[in-house]
């Protein structure tokens, strides 16, 4: 009974680490949208910035990797379930293990080990993003591991969720949307 308790517990904390950050993330979408509204104010009535298109582009990147996590819990990726989704619950969630384990699983595991080595050089190497202003890459490229981590950890809790639905025949996998994002 307490191995249980215990993953309920990990379950719902790596869900409630995924909400925080997609919750986080959505509010960047605020000072791209600024920053965007403002490079259009300037460049019709005075001179384009070198600067704005930068700040977007990595408020946007920064807000879809980072929102992943969240994603992947609301059961909103992209799915392979048009077939399945009439098919009994055992059935599903067997499914749902089997390409957790195969697919999705190990090449995130790679994906983390290749993003923590590719944000690594950066750092190393005090990267600047090439474009006119050249700002600083290595901070927005180490968005990239740390979203495949949260990414990661998320399917690990699905996983979970799946095993504990098989168990008990209930299903844990997320299926309502949220009322409200922030």
């Amino acid at each position: 009974m307490e191995a249980k308790d215990a993953l309920d517990r990990a379950t719902e904390a790596i869900d409630a680490i995924s909400t925080w950050a997609g919750k986080i993330a959505a509010w960047l979408i605020v000072p791209m949208f600024a920053v965007l509204v403002y490079e259009v104010f300037v460049r019709k009535f005075f001179r384009p910035t070198i600067w704005a298109n930068d700040i977007a582009t990595m408020c946007y990147g920064a807000h879809f990797f980072l929102a992943a996590a969240y994603t992947l819990q609301l059961q909103k990726h992209i799915r392979t379930d048009f077939f399945s989704k009439d098919w009994p619950l055992h059935v599903q969630v067997k499914l749902d293990i089997a390409q957790y384990l195969l697919f999705f699983l190990p090449g995130m595991v790679m994906f983390t080990y290749m993003s923590w080595q590719f944000a690594d050089e950066s750092w190393d190497l005090k990267e600047a993003l090439m474009t006119t202003w050249r700002p600083p890459a290595y901070w927005y490229k180490t968005v990239i591991p740390v979203s495949s981590v949260l990414l990661l950890l998320q399917g690990l809790a699905e996983v979970l969720k799946c095993f504990k639905t098989l168990r008990t025949g209930v299903d844990y996998r997320h299926h309502t949307a949220p009322s409200e994002l922030v």
